[in-house]
């Protein structure tokens, strides 16, 4: 997929697939403008650099950059579209049982928890031991009752829960965001169950894999690409140890990396050929994947992830799918770090399911970028709008790291 950089951005390693001008208008030689070129010296990039503003890159093909320009033109279709399917009536038959204050205690608990039962697994599959199944299907369980209860608590204190960049510490995040998911689409407890036990399991495998190939930077050469893709078969392996899981976890498991065009792997499935709850499986740890920091590039944030997402709906994954998980996601999730039209920056700690372009922000820095000591909370949807002036409305979402905030310190 092309990635839009600025040419300062530009690094050796990296394939260039497009420009902000057509290729006869620059001085590169045939073919370039038919495949584009991967730059291999520091001449290249300056040679870019004094043609182009910016280009596209694919990082499926070379190096990926930490920082991506937002594609205007991608950006505009994606907010119509997003603006069209707030208006649709959620599937779901699920309705909160708790606030978000009050299930804070017994989620924090759960987390705990899960935590616990997760390190326990690693380390008996890490010795050879038979891994507590029972174990997991009992806190997939406690999950599935407080997501049930509120959507919303769980999630966030899994965001704040996260140790570390390794490849395995997604895997709670993942099962999390597959049962919301699941929860928003109305699934019957009993199959959140089932999805949740082979979410948080289904990348077990990776732990047979040298960490030094998870952690590299450099592109994965196809031997490599190949030995990465085994981790399906391994975790699938390990788990038809495990008597007392249910077939269906494995199944799901087996094919969480397939795709809707038939271009993922282990088997190449496609559409219908992928059930349901694998689709979840697979939709939820790619988005996951792309929250994560990554040794060759930083965390994108959620409206990033999801506009990726949008790019590949019929590819990756079909269409429908793809508008559910939009809708469910939200474009502003709580918690989410936002700059308004005003300057000013907040957190969002309130979405409204109807108006979610429009949700309820406390505003920490102030329109001159300094930091607001009692912050105070806006609610974009029914805020006072003197005459003479325009509402406040969110720009853009932006990194709390860049403008020195911490996310555990505005936590409810």
């Amino acid at each position: 997929m092309k990635r839009k950089i600025s040419t300062h951005d530009l690094k050796v390693g990296m394939f260039v697939a497009e420009l902000d001008k057509r290729w006869e208008d620059a001085p590169f030689e045939p073919p370039f403008q038919l495949q584009g070129f991967k730059v291999h010296t520091s001449d290249e990039v300056k040679r870019v650099q004094n043609e182009c503003e910016y280009v596209y890159i694919d990082p499926t093909l070379g190096l990926a950059s930490t920082r991506y320009l937002e594609d205007e033109q991608n950006l505009t279709t994606f907010v119509q579209k997003f603006e069209q399917l707030v208006h649709k009536s959620p599937p779901s038959t699920y309705r909160d049982q708790s606030t978000m204050q009050e299930e804070t205690p017994k989620a924090r608990q759960v987390i705990d928890d899960t935590w616990q039962v997760y390190e326990r697994v690693i380390g008996d599959i890490r010795s050879g031991k038979t891994v507590d199944t029972q174990g997991v299907q009992r806190v997939v369980g406690f999950l599935v009752d407080s997501i049930v209860r509120n959507q919303t608590a769980v999630g966030w204190l899994v965001r704040l829960k996260q140790q570390s960049d390794s490849a395995y510490d997604q895997s709670i995040s993942v099962c999390v965001m597959a049962l919301t998911f699941g929860r928003y689409l109305g699934l019957p407890k009993d199959e959140l169950n089932i999805l949740g036990s082979a979410a948080l399991l289904q990348d077990i495998g990776k732990i047979h894999l040298p960490t030094s190939l998870l952690e590299k930077v450099e592109p994965l050469t196809a031997e490599e690409m190949k030995l990465i893709r085994r981790h399906v078969d391994m975790s699938v392996v390990m788990l038809r140890k495990q008597s007392e899981l249910s077939p269906k976890v494995i199944d799901i498991v087996y094919a969480h990396h397939e795709r809707f065009d038939g271009a993922g792997y282990p088997r190449g499935l496609e559409k219908k050929q992928i059930g349901i709850l694998s689709t979840i499986a697979g939709l939820v740890d790619s988005y996951e994947a792309m929250l994560a920091d990554r040794p060759y590039r930083e965390a994108r944030t959620s409206f990033q992830a999801l506009m990726e997402i949008y790019e590949q709906r019929d590819r990756a994954f079909s269409n429908a799918m793809v508008e559910q998980f939009i809708q469910c996601v939200g474009i502003f999730p709580v918690g989410s770090f936002v700059q308004l039209t005003s300057g000013e920056i907040g957190i969002v700690v309130y979405r409204d399911r109807i108006q979610q372009l429009k949700p309820k922000i406390m505003i920490l820095v102030d329109k001159d970028g300094e930091r607001i000591t009692e912050p105070e909370t806006i609610n974009l949807a029914t805020q006072n709008v003197p005459h003479g002036t325009v509402p406040k409305l969110v720009n853009k979402v932006v990194d709390p790291r860049a403008h020195d905030l911490d996310p555990n310190e505005f936590f409810v």
